[in-house]
């Protein structure tokens, strides 16, 4: 996995994308009604939900992979 978490993360277009639907559900969040709360609920989770995808597959590129032992059995 730590190859395709190299790779997507490598990927500006994919960055791009991503950054992309953090700032428009922060502006959803931001420009709702004051009494509109379920609005800025699901733009916050939105939110949360991107930076989540973020940092697991920053911390997939950060791990360090040990090969198995010559007599394990995979």
């Amino acid at each position: 996995m730590r190859g395709e978490a190299v790779a997507l993360l490598a990927s500006p277009l994919l960055m791009k994308i991503l950054d992309g639907m953090v700032n428009d559900a922060l502006e959803r969040a931001i420009a709702a009604m004051p009494n509109d709360d379920e609005t800025r609920r699901v733009a916050t989770t939105e939110v949360r939900a991107v930076r989540t995808l973020k940092r697991k597959l920053e911390a997939a590129q950060a791990a360090e992979t040990t090969p198995p032992e010559p007599d394990a059995v995979v």
